[in-house]
Order: structure tokens, then sequence, then C-alpha cells
């Protein structure tokens, strides 16, 4: 069984805006949040995709599941090719 692709993933998560119970009522700015991920792409359907950080045919590390609305770009990442001898 072939690995699955690696890719880049950058999206945007929801954030806690305050540490507290209580939070001064005097700013109210939208700050983007973004999450750089890199994993192996197990699944990618109309509404989301499911990546991995490690990959063996019959095992993988946690899964982490993003809705397609929350990512911003992914790219799929090509294999580094063998140093040259010297």
């Amino acid at each position: 069984m072939q690995a699955p692709p690696v890719v880049a993933i950058v999206w945007e998560d929801a954030k806690q805006m305050d540490g507290g119970p209580w939070a001064d009522n005097n700013k109210h700015e939208y700050v983007h949040h973004f999450v750089h991920q890199v994993g192996f792409l197990l699944s990618h359907t109309d509404q989301g995709i499911i990546i991995t950080q490690a990959w063996h045919p019959d095992l993988v590390a946690a899964r982490d599941q993003i809705p397609l609305a929350m990512i911003r770009s992914m790219t799929v990442l090509e294999p580094a090719k063998p140093p040259r001898k010297k």
C-alpha cells in the first residue's frame, strides 16, 4: 500500500478572545487566527479533509478533521529528491 499524499494546509481556526468571564466592552476587532499544518491526506470530501502526522499501512497517528469552509489553501508536497553523490 502506498502512502497518501503529504499536504501543507493553511486554515482559519476559531479563537477564544478572553481569558476570563469578563472583558472590557470597548474593543471588538475581528482578528484572523491562521493555522499552518502539514500531514498525510487521508480523506478529502465535499465537507472537509482528514489528515494525520504519521502513516503506516496498518496504523495512523491521531487524525485531524478540518471543514472545507475553514481551509484557505492546500498544497500537495512533492517528495524530496535524494542528494547527489559527490
